[in-house]
């Protein structure tokens, strides 16, 4: 009994505690939300406050009509946002039109987020390196 009151409990919690959601266009795949996996949101709901959005970039280009095309996958890259109040954000990619921009988007991931009022944030998504660094100089502080 003492359980399922628990787990009412934090379901009830984690619905009043909804801040956010961000909209991803389809060459950005959210993987995971705050360390845990999730495959199954373009548009996430995030908690208030501190959040990690786990993506992948993929998308394929063709050269010619003949061509099957070529996919440009990235390893995993991480948004690490703070969130406060109930917004609804549209996060986008610079144009990419080619395998070399995608290329070099992946080497510097930098996206847009517009909020409903059309303001933009710019925001670097971070490697798996760049997020371990920030962990341990958090740490140090």
């Amino acid at each position: 009994m003492k359980t399922l009151i628990t787990a009412v409990a934090l379901t009830l919690a984690s619905f009043t505690s909804i801040a956010a959601s961000v909209s991803f266009p389809d060459s950005l795949v959210v993987t995971g939300i705050n360390g845990e996996k999730r495959f199954d949101a373009h548009q996430p709901l995030l908690a208030d406050g501190e959040n990690l959005i786990q993506l992948r970039y993929h998308d394929i280009f063709e050269v010619n009509a003949d061509d099957s095309g070529a996919w440009v996958k990235s390893e995993p890259l991480y948004l690490l946002v703070d969130f406060q109040g109930q917004q609804e954000y549209q996060a986008a990619t610079p144009t990419i039109n080619t395998e070399d921009e995608a290329y070099d988007f992946i080497e510097n991931p930098i996206i847009t987020l517009e909020d409903a009022q059309g303001k933009n944030k710019t925001v670097a998504l971070l490697t798996h390196q760049q997020l371990m660094a920030k962990v341990l100089l958090t740490r140090k502080n």
